[in-house]
C-alpha cells in the first residue's frame, strides 16, 4: 500500500513540476497557444535566443538558435515581435507562408473562422524567409523616368556599441541597375542622448560591386578581416542595401528607428529615444512588402496585431493562424513580448494534424483544381 501511495506521489510530483503546455484546444476546435518571446525584456542587449514552436508537437521545442539552425523540428520561432520560418536564411526545414489579407490594414478578428484550404489559389504566394533591413527605405525609384534618388528619409540609430545617432541619406550619384553609385550620407553621433551636435558628412562609392564597412565615431571607413566577429564597423554598403551591425548583420546591438514615418527630418532629431529600435533581421510573410504582422504607435510605443490570417506550409501541412496578443497582465500591468496566437490545421477534422498522405490531395485539389 506504501509503494502504491509513493508510485502515485511521484506521479503527481512529476506532473506538477512538468512545464505546462504552450497550446490549449478550444471547444470549437481551434488550437490557442501563447508563447513567452520576451527574450530578456524590451530593453535587452545582450542576445537572447527565440522560442522554437512545432505544430506537429502543438508546444515549443527547447532549443538554442545555434541547435535550430540545423534541426528541422520546429516550424516556427519567435523574439519579441520578430517571427521566423523554418526555411530559406532562417533554418534548413522547407517552412513557407503567406499573408492572405495582403494589404489591408486592421481586419475584424472573425476573419480567421472563414478561411478554407480553398481560399489558397496559387501556391507561388508563399514565401521563405529573406533579409529584412532596418534601414530599407533609404533610396526611391521612379518607374516613370527610371530614376533613383534619395528620399531624404532619416533614421535614428543605435550603433554597434550601444552608442545613440541619428542618419539620412543625401544623395546617389551614379546608381546603376546592381548598385547605387556613390552614395553620401551625414550623421550625428550622441553624447548621452543629445542629438544636436554638429553633422558630419561622408560619401562611399560602392559601384563595380565595391563594398563599405563603415564606423560611425571615427567617420572613416574600416578595413576588417571578419567582420561577423568585429564591432569595428556599424554600417555597411553594398549593391541597395545598408546593414546594421546587429541582429542577422553583425554582433553588435545595431539597429534603426524610421524617424521618417513620425514626419521627423534629420534637423528634427534632437534627443535619442533610447529604445524602440529594429535590427536587421529575416523577413518573413509576417514582416513582408504587405507590412508587419503589427501595427505600432510611435506616441505610446504600443504593440497591437492587425488580425491578419497567414497560411504556413510546414512541407506536411497547411496551417492557418491568426496573432491575437502581444501581451500578457502581470499584476495588473501589460508585458510586452508574450504572443498569443489561434492556429488551425486546414483538414475536414480540426482535432487532427494534416497527415503526409492526404496533403498531396490538398495541395491538388487547392493548386490544381478540375
Amino acid at each position: 500500500m506504501q509503494r502504491i501511495r509513493f508510485t502515485v506521489f511521484l506521479t503527481l510530483l512529476s506532473a506538477l513540476s512538468a512545464p505546462a503546455k504552450s497550446t490549449t484546444q478550444l471547444d470549437n476546435g481551434d488550437f490557442l497557444t501563447v508563447i513567452d518571446a520576451t527574450a530578456g525584456g524590451a530593453f535587452a542587449t545582450e542576445p537572447h535566443d527565440f522560442t522554437y514552436f512545432s505544430f506537429e508537437h502543438q508546444d515549443v521545442i527547447a532549443l538554442t538558435d545555434a541547435e535550430a539552425a540545423q534541426s528541422a523540428e520546429w516550424h516556427i520561432a519567435f523574439k519579441r515581435s520578430e517571427i521566423r520560418l523554418n526555411g530559406g536564411i532562417s533554418g534548413p526545414g522547407n517552412v513557407r507562408g503567406f499573408d492572405l489579407m495582403g494589404f489591408e490594414d486592421i481586419i475584424a478578428e472573425a476573419a480567421f473562422d472563414a478561411i478554407t484550404a480553398t481560399d489558397i489559389s496559387d501556391s507561388d504566394a508563399f514565401i521563405a524567409d529573406g533579409p529584412a533591413y532596418a534601414i530599407g527605405e533609404w533610396y526611391s525609384y521612379d518607374s516613370a523616368s527610371h530614376r533613383i534618388e534619395a528620399p531624404g528619409h532619416a533614421y535614428e540609430l543605435r550603433t554597434a556599441n550601444g552608442q545613440f545617432a541619428k542618419f539620412v541619406v543625401d544623395a546617389i550619384e551614379g546608381a546603376s541597375r546592381t548598385d547605387a553609385g556613390r552614395i553620401a550620407f551625414r550623421w550625428v553621433v550622441a553624447d548621452g542622448t543629445d542629438l544636436t551636435g554638429a553633422a558630419r558628412s561622408a560619401t562611399v562609392d560602392v559601384s563595380g560591386g565595391q563594398e563599405m564597412y563603415f564606423n560611425l565615431s571615427s567617420g572613416e571607413p574600416v578595413a576588417l578581416a571578419d567582420p561577423s566577429t568585429s564591432l569595428d564597423w556599424d554600417l555597411h554598403f553594398s549593391g541597395y542595401v545598408i546593414r546594421l551591425n546587429g541582429g542577422i548583420s553583425g554582433p553588435g546591438q545595431g539597429g534603426a528607428f524610421p524617424a521618417y514615418q513620425t514626419d521627423q527630418t534629420f534637423e528634427d532629431i534632437a534627443e535619442a529615444m533610447g529604445f524602440g529600435y529594429f535590427a536587421d533581421k529575416s523577413g518573413s510573410a509576417f514582416s513582408s512588402d504587405t507590412g508587419e504582422w503589427y501595427s505600432y504607435d510611435s506616441n505610446t510605443h504600443f504593440l497591437s496585431t492587425r488580425n491578419h490570417v497567414y497560411v504556413i506550409d510546414t512541407g506536411e501541412g497547411l496551417y492557418k493562424m491568426q496573432l491575437i496578443s502581444y501581451y500578457r497582465e502581470v499584476e495588473g500591468s501589460p508585458v510586452s513580448g508574450f504572443i498569443t496566437f489561434r492556429w488551425r490545421p486546414l483538414t475536414d477534422d480540426p482535432g487532427t494534424a494534416i497527415q503526409s498522405s492526404s496533403w498531396g490531395q490538398l495541395k491538388a485539389s487547392v493548386w490544381d483544381p478540375k
